[in-house]
């Protein structure tokens, strides 16, 4: 059960299993629904086909379990032509509409880019809709920065735009919550 204004830590964040697929999938079509006012055909069956191409899956859940977000990352080349080469995509970032401004998805996030980091990648890739304000100010606050010029997204014909973030800088929080960096070093 999600309270009326949930904060981040009450939600417990991770990793992906394969039973937690359809979950994420209905996640991700509400939280679209809910960024673009209608549920939009196609947008499961796209979702979908990212799973079995992914090397970084986070979850979170509510207290009985079930999931309430996830940030999903593809292997590199996954996105479109114009991305980094070698710079695995973070393909879905999504939150119950019910969690929505809680923190969770800075939480989700932080956490698949310290992944990410972790697994040696040096940056990372993302595609978001230009006129998602909400995402495109947490992408930008989180330091991913434009890349290239904005694409008409294939599924939605809006305009999309292509960030990148420099994993050298991720930040890993320890136990003792301090932040200290992670990732490869130069």
């Amino acid at each position: 059960m999600i309270p009326s204004t949930p904060a981040p830590d009450l939600f417990e964040l991770r990793p992906g299993l394969q039973g937690d697929a359809e979950q994420c999938v209905g996640v991700w079509v509400e939280a679209s629904a809910a960024r673009d006012g209608r549920h939009v055909e196609g947008v499961a069956a796209r979702a979908r086909g990212k799973f079995d191409r992914r090397v970084a899956w986070t979850v979170a859940t509510d207290s009985a379990g079930g999931v309430v977000g996830f940030a999903l990352a593809t292997r590199p080349g996954s996105g479109i032509e114009s991305d980094p080469p070698e710079s695995p995509v973070l393909g879905l970032l999504a939150v119950d509409p019910r969690a929505q401004g809680s923190g969770l998805g800075r939480r989700l996030l932080e956490h698949v880019t310290e992944l990410l980091a972790g697994q040696g990648y040096s940056r990372a890739v993302l595609h978001v809709l230009t006129d998602n304000a909400g995402a495109v100010g947490l992408y930008e606050r989180d330091g991913w920065v434009p890349w290239g010029d904005p694409v008409e997204h294939s599924l939605l014909r809006r305009d999309s735009q292509t960030y990148v973030r420099d994993l050298t800088l991720a930040v890993h929080h320890d136990v003792a919550g301090t932040s200290t960096p992670s990732g490869p070093r130069a």
